[in-house]
């Protein structure tokens, strides 16, 4: 029971966003300005102060590295061979590879991270996210044109790199590594309230984003075309990690922050990704909605089994 209470109020936020949006009384262009301030400032602002205070020794070493891109590497490989043996066409496959390791990490799982495990688990994701936010998306962009392209491209692989280096998530997480590395653990008290309350806006504003975002497909027959990608991404995803983790163990919260957010649905800006690559994006944003419906039900399930 306790398992349904966490995940309630991020499904309840997550349907207001999307009687919202639908509704009218909110307009579309409200919720992209309002993803500019969760990007820019908001979430940017969370993770500074988060990784300031965080106890850097919860990494765990290499063994966080190693499970984390580990199976980053891996999941595209199983998902690309699975649709294979589905015989999908390329473009879906490209989709299938790129969507197997891309969990919404911030919209959703921020928001879900903050009311299942309040501050130590935030800090434990400020960290994960720094370590991992730049292979996220550099590994499953590239293993998504490998598959559409039948070759990797240098130059759109740097101008991925580049991107990332300048997202004001990952800055925002690399200094405040460096500020703790370096002995500096907390801000001025002025300044860590302004961070405090530009980071308090963020949780609710990313669900409330994250419901207007999703497109609402037709429940018949979607759920048949979906089902690998899904299980790869709610179930596969997460146990992946987890083995991992049973060899190259790291501080619980740490361990159970990281399985969490990796059996988070597929990430919304993937949609972004599949238009801009010339990928099946119809497929992805089925795969976007189902996926994020279905975590309302697999989430608990997670709870449960990592005794969150």
């Amino acid at each position: 029971m306790n398992e349904l209470l966490i995940i309630a109020p991020i499904a309840a936020v997550i349907l207001l966003g999307r009687l919202l949006g639908t509704s009218g009384a909110v307009s579309p262009q409200t919720f992209r300005e309002t993803n500019k301030i969760l990007y820019w400032i908001s979430i940017p602002a969370l993770l500074l102060r988060l990784t300031v205070r965080a106890n850097l020794d919860a990494l765990g070493g290499w063994n966080l590295f190693f499970a984390v891109y580990g199976t980053y590497f891996l999941l595209p490989l199983i998902a690309f061979g699975i649709g294979r043996l589905f015989k999908e066409d390329r473009k879906r496959l490209a989709i299938s590879a790129l969507t197997s390791m891309r969990s919404n990490q911030v919209f959703m799982g921020i928001p879900a991270v903050s009311i299942a495990m309040g501050n130590p688990g935030l800090e434990a994701l400020s960290l994960f996210l720094a370590m991992s936010l730049v292979g996220y998306h550099v590994i499953s962009i590239a293993s998504s044109q490998l598959v559409v392209t039948r070759e990797l491209s240098v130059r759109s692989l740097l101008g991925t790199i580049s991107k990332v280096v300048r997202n004001p998530m990952v800055c925002a997480c690399l200094v405040g590594i460096l500020c703790s590395s370096l002995g500096f653990r907390e801000f001025p008290g002025w300044i860590d309230t302004t961070l405090e309350v530009l980071g308090d806006i963020g949780t609710g504003l990313a669900l409330l984003a994250l419901g207007a975002s999703i497109k609402v497909v037709s429940l018949k027959g979607v759920f048949r075309s979906t089902w690998r990608d899904c299980t790869i991404k709610l179930f596969l995803h997460p146990l992946t990690l987890f083995l991992f983790f049973s060899l190259l163990p790291v501080e619980k919260t740490m361990m159970q922050v990281v399985v969490f957010c990796s059996a988070m649905p597929v990430a919304v800006n993937s949609l972004v990704v599949a238009q801009g690559m010339g990928m099946d994006e119809h497929y992805a944003a089925e795969l976007i909605a189902v996926s994020t419906m279905l975590s309302v039900f697999t989430l608990p399930l997670w709870i449960r089994f990592l005794g969150i």
